[in-house]
C-alpha cells in the first residue's frame, strides 16, 4: 500500500487559500463578533414580534400574558447584552490599543 504525503511549507496563505482572507486573530475575531451580534439581533427582533402576537392573541388569560411579558424581557435583555457585548469590545481595543475597525 502506497502512502502519499503533501509537503506543506510553512507559508499557510499559500496552501490554504481563506488564510489570506483574514491576516491577523484581531481581524478573525471582529469578523466573528460582527456575525454573533448581527445574529443575536435578529433572533431578538424576531422574539419581540413573536412575543408581540402572543400578546395580542392571548385573549386576557394571565399565563399567556405573562409569557408573552417574559419573552419580551427576555428578548430586550438579549438586545441590551448584544449592545454591551460592543461596548466592551471597542473598550478593550481602546486599552489595548488595538487599530481593528468593527
Amino acid at each position: 500500500m502506497n502512502t502519499y504525503l503533501a509537503q506543506v511549507t510553512g507559508n499557510i496563505e499559500g496552501n490554504f487559500p481563506p488564510a489570506g482572507v483574514v491576516g491577523d486573530f484581531g481581524v478573525l475575531a471582529t469578523k466573528v463578533v460582527t456575525i454573533l451580534m448581527g445574529i443575536s439581533g435578529s433572533i431578538a427582533i424576531i422574539l419581540i414580534i413573536i412575543a408581540g402576537i402572543k400578546f395580542v392573541t392571548s385573549g386576557g388569560d394571565p399565563k399567556k400574558l405573562a409569557a408573552a411579558q417574559a419573552t419580551i424581557t427576555y428578548a430586550i435583555i438579549g438586545i441590551a447584552v448584544t449592545v454591551l457585548a460592543f461596548i466592551i469590545l471597542q473598550a478593550l481595543q481602546t486599552f489595548l490599543g488595538s487599530n481593528v475597525e468593527i
